[in-house]
């Protein structure tokens, strides 16, 4: 292994609580493919989530971004670090951005198609951060304005995510043929759309203590509340509503993830054993959530215990062998993050 596969290996679980652990399942094939590709799309959001750089900063590195794997790399590369002095070295986000020329490396040793396929998917990522990156000042007035606007913002940040791993997934296994591979893009973007959803219902208070909102306009319109009146008691009931469409539209998503599960080949366990555990840890996260919707606007991160996380663990290789109890298990949680019932009928996946 070089020295940079090395740092490459070690930032990653630094950077993500989530995937680290669950890309450590993949066979070995794919462990520093989906690495690599998840640090290059760490760096987009990275920069796109910058308090210490300005919209005009953001917009450049991102169009020069695009251009290390559309344009002369190396050249395009220079133009990259060069702006990037202008970024702290605070946390192990912003290190990694400095330090993307070790990951560049890596991704360079990779076959030609496996480039394609991370390339592809990480333009069209940094192409979306461009269009909604906004500067720090802004972030106090400028917020998403529709559901539609949710929608293409988390298409970019995450579905393009469940789009690139089923490239790898596809290019690697030779059980999923051609025709699966069509099936399983049909629910690709909403395997990475579900999650973002729940990150964004989980950390919304922490995301508005800080300036960023991404609860569009048009619903808080619908339940006549604002991003200051969300926060007042008085409006307990209205919120609690809003909670809970936000996270069945979420749960919407997952139960297509689980489709996506489910279609992946048994053969395959460890690609499904990656997939399920973000799932079910997500499906967790938002049954906690809907246990107490209310607790959402304290400043305190809602997180599933080490103890729950263990036990998704064990249990993912359990169900991993038989879709009927994977199916079986997610709708015992399922049934729990959908209440209640009378506003949002609970339908049985087909």
């Amino acid at each position: 292994m070089t020295a940079d596969e090395q740092f490459c290996l070690a930032i990653l679980p630094r950077v993500s609580r989530t995937f680290a652990p669950a890309i450590r399942m993949l066979p070995k094939g794919l462990q520093l493919p989906v690495s690599i590709a998840y640090l290059l799309c760490r760096i987009a959001d990275t920069i796109e989530d910058s308090q210490a750089l300005t919209l005009t900063q953001k917009r450049e590195m991102l169009d020069l971004y695009v251009r290390i794997f559309t344009g002369p790399r190396q050249e395009s590369l220079l133009d990259f670090q060069q702006r990037s002095t202008s970024l702290p070295r605070t946390c192990a986000d912003e290190v990694l951005v400095h330090d993307l020329d070790r990951v560049i490396r890596v991704f360079n040793s990779f076959s030609d198609t496996v480039q394609k396929h991370i390339a592809f998917w990480v333009i069209e990522m940094s192409k979306g951060m461009h269009k909604y990156a906004q500067s720090l000042k802004m972030r106090h007035l400028h917020f998403l304005k529709t559901m539609k606007e949710l929608d293409e913002y988390t298409y970019y940040v995450a579905g393009t995510v469940g789009y690139l791993l089923t490239e790898l997934f596809s290019y690697y296994s030779q059980t999923i043929t051609p025709q699966l591979q069509e099936k399983l893009e049909q629910c690709a973007g909403s395997f990475g759309t579900g999650l973002q959803l729940v990150n964004i219902i989980r950390d919304m208070a922490l995301d508005f203590k800080r300036g960023q909102s991404y609860i569009p306009d048009e619903l808080l319109e619908k339940y006549q509340l604002d991003r200051t009146s969300i926060f007042e008691l008085q409006n307990s009931e209205r919120v609690d509503k809003l909670f809970h469409e936000l996270i069945f539209k979420a749960v919407k998503h997952l139960d297509q993830a689980l489709v996506y599960v489910l279609l992946i080949p048994k053969k395959e366990k460890r690609i499904r054993l990656f997939c399920m555990l973000p799932l079910f840890w997500a499906m967790r996260t938002l049954q906690k959530i809907q246990s107490n919707t209310l607790a959402l606007v304290g400043y305190d991160k809602i997180k599933i215990s080490r103890r729950i996380i263990r036990k998704e663990f064990l249990l993912a290789f359990i169900h991993n062998h038989s879709n009927w109890l994977m199916q079986k298990y997610y709708l015992s949680i399922r049934k729990h993050c959908t209440r209640p019932a009378s506003l949002y009928p609970e339908k049985q996946l087909e």
